[in-house]
């Protein structure tokens, strides 16, 4: 795949959960969308919200969704942003967000609730091989369920598990949130992409927000937010701005006429360069094949499990339910390397030019390991080579 990326050949980058590589076709498409902007900045902006809804319309329809149920972000943490303080909710209602959260997006439930007098509770997840060798996908929709209490009014949770790559069934958690008036919020950031995302089989979903910069390979700077459409009327908005009472104009046309799509349109004048170039990036994944992308992203990370445990001994924290395992391959580092866990991925990258993740869990230090298309086999078993060098010999 060399020939649509331009990568670094002396960098073996495994970090694509949490920052992928920009095709080269998208990368000169925002450089195109810039200086094209620059020669009459005033109609630039003045067309701009034509053009973004063009290319909203085009992500809906790759993502199976109503492009006026979808709106565009700059990042994921906008974006869960604008759904958690965004929810009416009542003083004492509870928060029930999971306790394997991106830091950030947990902070945003812990400001929700000082700010608004709410309770605030952790829903506990599998995060040990004990546990994850015995946990299937109905044992863990009850595990989940069992935690919701009369309180809860919001759960927060991610689909797939950042730091443990666990896949969470939320189809079957969001039959029963429905049921008991619970608006449920997901995390989606580590699923679209690598895995099949269709919103007319999300069933009960209330709330889905998804970074293009990750398996998706998109332009830094763009994500989006799907909304269904019985809490668009009530989603309060955080920001305000010409469209927020009444549109006139080019703005008003925004969404055909959606006042739920005027009110969460990206504000004011900004570089809308990263958004317009998801047309060039849908256009890759439809050339490319987006089963055909998902298959390699699979066996690349197959292929690394089996080479870890061959050449290493490290065991991927891996469910005995295919149904749970997400696109990431997590792994426990050996006890002699648990002491320099927080330093690991800087001396990996300073030292053997490989860039990975680590993070903590209970039970010690983990590396999480996402291989893309633009990587390879043979860069896999240079990697595993240069760290067997390196930590046993």
């Amino acid at each position: 795949m060399d020939p649509y990326f331009s990568t670094d050949p002396n960098l073996l980058y495994f970090n694509s959960a949490n920052l992928s590589i920009c095709p080269r076709s998208v990368v000169q498409a925002i450089n195109n969308y810039q200086l094209e902007f620059e020669q009459n900045p005033t109609e630039g902006l003045k067309t701009s919200w034509t053009k973004l809804w063009e290319v909203q319309s085009l992500l809906a329809l790759f993502l199976g969704a109503d492009p006026k149920d979808i709106f565009l972000k700059a990042n994921m943490t906008e974006a869960m942003n604008t759904f958690i303080l965004g929810y009416p909710l009542k003083t004492d209602d509870e928060i029930l967000v999971g306790e394997l959260e991106y830091g950030a997006i947990a902070n945003i439930c812990r400001y929700r609730a000082e700010r608004d007098c709410l309770k605030l509770r952790v829903l506990q997840l599998p995060q040990s091989q004990i546990a994850f060798s015995a946990i299937t996908q109905e044992k863990l929709e009850r595990e989940i369920v069992s935690q919701i209490s009369s309180e809860t009014k919001m759960i927060v949770l991610s689909h797939v598990i950042a730091s443990t790559g666990l896949k969470i069934p939320i189809e079957k958690i969001a039959a029963v949130t429905r049921k008991r008036k619970i608006a449920l919020i997901i995390d989606g950031a580590y699923v679209a992409g690598a895995m099949p995302l269709n919103f007319k089989e999300l069933g009960d979903i209330d709330f889905y927000a998804c970074s293009l910069y990750k398996w998706l390979l998109g332009p830094k700077g763009t994500a989006f937010g799907w909304v269904n459409p019985i809490h668009q009327e009530t989603l309060i908005p955080l920001q305000a701005g010409w469209t927020t009472f009444d549109s006139s104009g080019h703005l008003a046309q925004f969404g055909g006429g959606s006042r739920f799509q005027q009110k969460f349109q990206p504000l004011g004048c900004r570089d809308f360069s990263p958004f317009f170039a998801i047309k060039e990036l849908l256009v890759f994944w439809n050339a490319i094949g987006t089963q055909n992308i998902q298959n390699r992203i699979a066996t690349l990370n197959y292929f690394f499990q089996q080479e870890v445990k061959r050449e290493l001994g490290w065991h991927s924290l891996l469910p005995e339910d295919p149904k749970l395992r997400g696109p990431m391959t997590v792994f426990r580092i050996p006890d002699k390397l648990q002491p320099q866990g927080a330093q690991l991925a800087a001396l990996l990258l300073s030292q053997l030019d490989i860039q990975l993740h680590f993070t903590p869990l209970k039970t010690g230090w983990y590396g999480v390991f996402s291989a893309h298309i633009y990587n390879s086999e043979e860069q896999i078993t240079i990697a595993i080579k240069r760290l067997k060098n390196k930590f046993y010999n």
